[in-house]
């Protein structure tokens, strides 16, 4: 296991969501409770300068950067496109009251697959959409605890989805018109709350441990690879990708929240962004098929059961 080392951001309530866009060599990620939308450079030494900050005013669980400047976000209950100068065009609410938008990411095909949380008590219903080519929307799951880490193979045959609540990582094979039964791939322990997540170029699971300081990495069958994996100082590691342009960068997110005063002072970084030069490579971001949103332009958004 490495030691993961701040790369000089600010520190944030909750970061999450990095992406690499590779044709503007940036990298974009979020502040889904301070709703800010935020992209940066990474230097070869794993620092990062931020060079655009957007304001949301609301929750915003993810944030896909488009190549013309745009971005396609998902805000408190709806999907979105943030222009360049940081003007919105919002869909139609998605979600019932007690939830909100969380982790998302962009499948084999181009298409948004992004899950909800409840922003209070505990709940059952937390689902996992798909924004299909023509604007509606197809439930993948409807009986989530909290969705969050996606990712896919790199022959995208295989999809992993993540139920923190459920301390589990479920898998279900994929594809343009499949989607498998899921099954749950790997269990953590009690007090083992699996995060956000990236697949490398081998196939391995990278996944953030909420309150695990770190990074733990498993192969295509589940087994954990000790050796590999990385660590930061403060508990709450929220997220993880691949970065540079050769994608050997390692960036995780980490998160100020839930901790005391005495905390925070133990680990000035929390909130921060954190980078790494691991032994492996990730897979480059596929880009998303531009869609309608539901709500905008044409009568869209039926959901798809």
């Amino acid at each position: 296991m490495i030691d993961a080392q701040p790369a000089g951001t600010p520190n944030y309530v909750l970061s999450e969501g990095p992406v690499w866009h590779g044709p503007t060599d940036t990298l974009v990620w979020v502040d889904i409770e301070a709703g800010l939308v935020l992209r940066g450079e990474l230097d070869d030494r794993g620092r990062i300068s931020v060079i655009r900050r957007t304001e949301l005013g609301e929750y915003v669980g993810c944030a896909i950067p488009l190549d013309d400047d745009r971005m396609l976000v998902a805000l408190t209950r709806r999907l979105a496109i943030v222009d360049a100068d940081g003007s919105v065009d919002r869909g139609s609410e998605l979600l019932p009251a007690h939830q909100r938008f969380n982790d998302g990411s962009i499948d084999p095909q181009g298409r948004l697959v992004v899950g909800s949380l409840a922003l209070s008590g505990d709940a059952n219903d937390n689902v996992l959409l798909r924004l299909e080519t023509t604007g509606e929307l197809t439930v993948l799951d409807d009986d989530l605890g909290l969705s969050n880490g996606l990712g896919w193979s790199p022959d995208g045959t295989v999809f992993y989805s993540t139920d923190t609540d459920a301390r589990t990582i479920y898998r279900r094979s994929y594809g343009a018109d499949v989607v498998g039964q899921r099954e749950p791939f790997i269990v953590f322990d009690e007090g083992v709350n699996p995060d956000g997540l990236t697949i490398d170029a081998a196939g391995r699971l990278w996944v953030a441990i909420w309150g695990g300081h770190g990074i733990r990495v498993f192969d295509d069958r589940g087994d954990e690879l000790a050796d590999l994996g990385a660590s930061i100082p403060p508990p709450h590691s929220s997220s993880v990708a691949f970065a540079g342009p050769a994608l050997d960068q390692l960036v995780i997110t980490s998160a100020s929240r839930d901790l005391d005063e005495a905390e925070r002072m133990r680990w000035p970084d929390a909130g921060g962004l954190f980078s790494a030069h691991p032994d492996a490579r990730g897979l480059p971001a596929t880009p998303w098929v531009e869609a309608p949103l539901p709500g905008v332009g044409l009568d869209r958004g039926a959901i798809q059961r």
